[in-house]
């Protein structure tokens, strides 16, 4: 399974997740969306994360818009 493969199943079974709690619990989408939050955080401060610019020039446009 290649890398684009791989993010779609995970976003698959993750769907079928949220789906499977809101028709078999009580929990409302609000609870739902907050948990999913709290979870990224853990995810974001259990290591460290690098990210990459896919374009230099991006930094340029904000650049330019900071000057306005």
């Amino acid at each position: 399974m290649n890398y684009n493969e791989q993010t779609d199943a995970f976003y698959i079974e993750l769907s079928s997740l949220i789906k499977r709690f809101t028709s078999e619990f009580d929990l409302n989408m609000s609870t739902i969306i907050g948990v999913l939050e709290e979870k990224k955080h853990d995810l974001i401060d259990s290591g460290t994360i690098l990210f990459d610019l896919d374009d230099e020039s991006m930094l340029d446009d904000e650049d330019e818009l900071l000057d306005l």
